[in-house]
């Protein structure tokens, strides 16, 4: 997984015109999907020890994380209406400025908010992650048999990879945050148009 440090500001313009509008309308704590919690916390389902736990699993291991503590805006019950139509459609603007197959997620991660280690092997293809942070979340990553972290920085950041299928090496990967962070999260249908992609970002 590679960061783009400087984010074309058409793009940005869009994602900026979300946090504006989420901003303005998101008076109450979001609400989560509480079955999701698991029994132990972000620092845990972080870890390198629940890591070694879940690989462990092998094909067994279905592919999404196995507990989060997000709010997922078009999957997540009472997501206040005109935030989740909002989100739609920014979804879509996003996915046509980015010529994604799919929107595979928006979340948000509250203060302490994770997604477990897992590995999407399930859903294999080149990824596109646009994250806004505090600059208190991190993403972790497994690269050459070492976990590594990108800590966000304030304000926007995009990531990108390529997540393998069950035939290929797995590609395992958590998320958290220590305060309020989104992320949207996007599948190019194929390496060239995702190369051209990426360029245009980073513009």
């Amino acid at each position: 997984m590679k960061t783009i440090e400087k984010i074309n500001p058409e793009l940005l313009d869009i994602l900026d015109d979300w946090m504006d509008f989420f901003n303005d309308h998101n008076k109450e704590p979001l609400p989560m999907d509480e079955r999701r919690f698991g029994n132990r916390d972000m620092d845990y389902y972080c870890s390198e020890e629940y890591l070694r736990e879940v690989q462990s699993k092998g094909d067994d291991h279905k592919g999404p994380p196995e507990y989060a503590k997000v709010c997922d805006f078009h999957l997540t019950h009472k997501v206040p209406k005109e935030i989740r139509q909002k989100s739609l459609e920014v979804c879509r603007d996003l996915s046509a400025w980015l010529c994604a197959k799919f929107n595979a997620v928006h979340v948000y991660y509250p203060a302490g908010g994770f997604m477990s280690w897992h590995n999407n092997w399930d859903c294999p293809g080149y990824n596109i992650l646009m994250s806004h942070s505090d600059g208190v979340g991190f993403f972790k990553h497994v690269e050459d048999g070492e976990v590594v972290t990108i800590n966000d920085p304030v304000g926007w950041n995009v990531k990108i990879g390529y997540y393998g299928g069950k035939d290929e090496d797995p590609y395992w990967h958590t998320a958290g945050s220590r305060g309020p962070r989104q992320t949207f999260g996007f599948v190019i249908p194929d390496k060239d148009l995702w190369e051209d992609m990426v360029e245009d970002i980073s513009c």
